[in-house]
């Protein structure tokens, strides 16, 4: 997932892809700026001319997550349909962008509270308006019959578990697509709910 922002050039890119992969390895404090540059062929103090600090490299890559991330939430809850349509929907898309962006995601999910305070709490507001998404989908399952009464937060838990560990695990070019994935996922959330 390169970093496409307005201004953001392709040797910029570059930089944060290798933050990315250093981050993930070897993890954000244990990564120097002399590691990147290194990756990069280039002069530790170069890297300067393009980035303001190692926690931007840091903000750029949880950022991208968070962003994408949202921005599936709000296109699946846009596009309505059923709340098991939308259910599966979301897994798909949330394993889709972890088994494409799994060196990122590792970064975002581990990496995340090294960021200053207030981005920090940027990423726990976007969180939070993820998660209050996907427990509006459980919600009107229930309203409408389609899903019996349960604790709409622990099931909204319980699915954002079973996703959000997938970096761990999930292989693109392994036995399952990320589509059946989704569809296995989906099939367990649902059958509890029914």
């Amino acid at each position: 997932m390169p970093d496409r922002a307005a201004g953001v050039t392709d040797h910029l890119a570059a930089i944060v892809d290798a933050a990315a992969g250093l981050f993930a390895q070897q993890g954000y404090r244990g990564t120097s700026m002399r590691d990147i540059g290194r990756v990069m062929g280039m002069h530790a103090g170069s890297l300067y001319v393009h980035i303001e600090s190692k926690e931007e490299l840091l903000h750029r890559i949880v950022n991208s997550i968070m962003l994408k991330s949202e921005q599936d939430m709000a296109e699946v809850l846009a596009a309505g349909g059923t709340a098991t349509a939308q259910l599966h929907e979301i897994a798909l898309r949330d394993l889709r962008l972890i088994g494409e962006n799994r060196e990122r995601a590792t970064v975002f999910f581990h990496e995340w509270r090294n960021l200053s305070p207030e981005r920090q709490h940027a990423v726990i507001a976007s969180r939070d308006r993820w998660e209050q998404g996907l427990r509006g989908v459980i919600s009107r399952g229930i309203e409408t019959g389609e899903f019996r009464p349960v604790d709409v937060r622990t099931t909204g838990i319980a699915l954002t578990s079973m996703l959000n560990w997938a970096y761990v695990w999930y292989s693109p070019g392994g036995e399952l697509s990320v589509e059946q994935l989704a569809g296995q996922f989906t099939d367990l959330l649902v059958a509890g709910l029914r």
